[in-house]
């Protein structure tokens, strides 16, 4: 830099975080190979960062709000259960492949399940530039900013996915929206207690959800292994061809049938109706357009 015609104080600010940004990504480099839950930690200006490594795995939802477009299907779920993998790393994002699994009615019912990709922002980029995050991004204090994207579907669009608060071995909180209309309380264990999820939802109270409508999702069923359910998804999802952007809001979100793949005790593995078209179409034209 011309040191006898210095940048106007505007452009040298903006010049100056540019370069610490690029010297951030330099520093992380998550390899693609899945690693152990705690191979991962990243800090920066000696404050712990979102580890993606360490929020994979198994989560059981203990309570959730969920409006519009992303709740599509859910009314009746119990049970309901994501298992994240680590997927790729490329130039400042991270990738973790994601299986969702609900059971309809109660235990014995249907098993639905979808597949999706969830794409988290480098966490020191994010550090370095908060420009990234929404003025609620930054009253929530989210510690990942990422969106959810589902594979069978390329024709709707990425959905927030914010991990607001996490100790990875424990608890997460989830928003799933761009508003305050769509949050998950996950566990890592399928029943944490009554006073673990008041906890939960007088932090997310505090933060500014309606912690009335947040309701408990019941984890009533018997336990089916994680491999089991990977496998069925694995299996239903083989060779099946992704749906064109024509195919009609309420097939979308009907997904596919996976067939009689389901771990015992749970069978007939079907995805879900969705409550109603109409709302569907609405709900899909306020994603679109938002």
């Amino acid at each position: 830099m011309d040191t006898q015609h210095p940048l106007p104080n505007p452009l040298c600010k903006v010049a100056l975080r540019l370069a610490a940004a690029a010297a951030a990504a330099a520093v992380l480099c998550l390899p693609v190979a899945p690693l152990a839950a705690d191979a991962a930690e990243y800090s920066y200006n000696g404050r712990e960062l979102f580890a993606p490594m360490a929020y994979s795995g198994r989560w059981y939802e203990v309570a959730s709000l969920k409006k519009g477009f992303a709740g599509e299907g859910q009314a009746d779920c119990h049970c309901t259960q994501g298992i994240y993998v680590p997927k790729s790393q490329e130039e400042g994002v991270v990738q973790l492949e994601v299986n969702t699994f609900c059971v309809h009615g109660g235990p014995g019912g249907r098993l639905s399940g979808i597949q999706g990709s969830v794409s988290c922002v480098n966490p020191i980029l994010l550090e370095v530039l908060p420009e990234f995050k929404s003025p609620q991004e930054v009253s929530d204090g989210i510690e990942a900013k990422c969106s959810l994207r589902f594979d069978s579907l390329p024709f709707i669009p990425p959905e927030p996915y914010n991990v607001i608060r996490t100790d990875y071995t424990s608890y997460a909180l989830v928003q799933g929206a761009k508003d305050r209309s769509f949050v998950q309380v996950y566990s890592r264990v399928p029943n944490p207690g009554p006073e673990f999820i008041a906890e939960k939802k007088a932090l997310l109270a505090e933060l500014g959800y309606p912690a009335d409508e947040i309701k408990d999702t019941p984890q009533d069923c018997p336990e089916m292994s994680a491999d089991a359910m990977m496998g069925a998804m694995n299996k239903g999802m083989a060779g099946r061809d992704l749906m064109p952007a024509g195919t009609d809001p309420a097939v979308a979100m009907g997904g596919y049938d996976l067939g009689e793949l389901g771990p015992a005790p749970v069978k007939g593995i079907a995805f879900d109706s969705v409550r109603n078209p109409l709302e569907t179409l609405k709900n899909v034209f306020k994603l679109i357009s938002s």
